[in-house]
């Protein structure tokens, strides 16, 4: 959708937002003074919920949803109006913040971009035997004549990305999101400053432990190639010195034709790779059938897109437990 199409969508919803909360009187506010706070989608609010602690109400406006491609509602809009403080990553992951915000029509909303103060990435990332296909090449071409739409609307198919937006699996960059929402709450609550501050300063201790176990293990790996379904984590790979190659770019959409699976199936059997990670929490198939191919294993990432909170509670336990699960799986898979 572009984003006229998606603002006039958009401003439909509004409307209709208002009148369901006149009839209604839908609020999120709650008995007590706490701030209302609403964030994107779970890494948002795992570390939102890790620096307010018990001081504000934090609810999720995705759910299960691909963060990607995600399409706000008319009760997104509604809660939104009554709400104090809406967190989000970056208009890289959430492309359809800027045209929601320009229907909310609740000025002393407090708006919190978490990466703002991370350094992005190039998002047009390595995937195996992406352009020897004839079908591929010829999508390219396809791809090239709509660049100009496509950058505007900042789609999510092929390598529209310009940059990264997966930037809280890096340890490192989790802890600058925590202190950055930290930083804006305490502004905008200041006599609850001295809770987002010691809540943040401990979530980022605990992070920077698991950060250091990170450096250790892969400061003495030799293989530092690993392969996933999902290019979703270059930024740790930057952070400690591996290579990620992948089956598909920064989103889950794209398959790969017959063609690229055996290309595929050559760059592991040439770089004496046996694991291809899948995305835990979502669909397997590919990378099963290209393990299968080599006489390999199928690892699980979790890239926080989609996840399990009766495993992974949405706070910053719930943040460290998934990021260690990560290194342990690596491991597995770089040696």
């Amino acid at each position: 959708m572009n984003k006229f199409k998606r603002l006039v969508v958009l401003l439909a919803l509004s409307a209709i937002a208002f009148l369901a909360a006149c009839g209604n009187g839908a609020s999120t506010s709650s008995d007590d003074d706490s701030l209302q706070i609403i964030t994107t989608f779970y890494p948002i609010q795992a570390l939102t919920n890790a620096v307010v602690g018990d001081s504000a109400e934090v609810t999720v406006m995705m759910e299960n949803a691909d963060a990607h491609e995600y399409e706000p509602s008319a009760q997104d809009i509604a809660t939104l109006n009554e709400a104090d403080v809406f967190v989000y990553n970056s208009e890289d992951m959430e492309t359809f913040v800027p045209t929601l915000l320009e229907s909310i029509g609740n000025p002393d909303l407090v708006i919190i971009e978490a990466a703002s103060e991370v350094e992005l990435i190039d998002g047009d990332v390595e995937t195996v035997g992406e352009t020897t296909s004839e079908e591929e090449t010829e999508e390219e071409h396809i791809d090239a004549d709509t660049d100009a739409e496509t950058e505007e609307d900042h789609d999510h198919e092929g390598h529209s990305h310009e940059r990264d937006p997966h930037t809280w699996l890096d340890p490192v960059n989790a802890v600058i999101e925590a202190h950055t929402i930290a930083n804006a709450l305490t502004e905008a609550d200041p006599d609850n400053a001295e809770t987002y501050q010691e809540n943040a300063g401990r979530f980022a201790s605990d992070m920077m432990a698991v950060h250091d176990e990170y450096a250790s293990l892969f400061e003495s790996t030799e293989t530092k190639t690993f392969l996933t379904q999902h290019a979703a984590f270059g930024y740790l790979a930057n952070r400690y010195g591996l290579h990620q190659a992948a089956v598909t770019g920064v989103t889950e959409s794209a398959e790969p034709s017959p063609k690229r699976i055996a290309e595929i199936v050559s760059y592991m059997e040439e770089n004496n790779i046996s694991v291809i990670y899948g995305q835990a929490g979502g669909a397997t198939e590919i990378a099963t059938t290209i393990a299968s191919e080599v006489g390999g294993t199928v690892g699980e990432l979790q890239s926080m897109e989609s996840v399990d909170t009766s495993q992974y509670p949405a706070d910053g336990d719930g943040f460290i437990a998934i990021i260690k699960a990560n290194l342990e799986s690596l491991a597995e898979g770089v040696q």
